[in-house]
């Protein structure tokens, strides 16, 4: 996907309410190349009406010998909503793809369709 947003001349930035050492540690254990934010107090989350309140909150311990995963729910927290913003240069929203389910990410063939329908076909690469 990167390739063609590149193309596009797309800059990406991601936004997480994971604080910032652990923003830096998803970063470098996927290997990200673009800007991943930090917004612990949700506030830009909030800011573009991406607030997911009252997910289940878990807390997990690793279960010996075989140290399987048992997780127990402890509350509720709450949660940016995954979603893909496509602003043009003058920061006008000209596509919002909004996931049902958090586990589930943007999708590229929606993107690159968004992406065509803003600007026109991708430029030659």
């Amino acid at each position: 996907m990167m390739p063609l947003l590149e193309r596009f001349g797309v800059t990406v930035i991601a936004v997480s309410k994971d604080p910032p050492e652990v923003v830096r540690a998803h970063r470098a254990r996927d290997g990200l190349t673009f800007p991943l934010l930090s917004d612990p107090d949700l506030t830009l989350i909030r800011e573009f009406g991406l607030l997911h309140q009252g997910s289940l909150e878990f807390k997990t311990w690793l279960v010996a010998p075989v140290r399987f995963p048992v997780g127990v729910p402890v509350g509720f927290r709450s949660m940016a909503i995954p979603t893909t913003l496509l602003l043009d240069e003058a920061h006008v929203v000209r596509h919002i793809d909004q996931a049902d389910d958090y586990r589930v990410r943007g999708d590229a063939a929606r993107t690159r369709a968004a992406l065509e329908a803003a600007f026109g076909p991708p430029p030659p690469a």
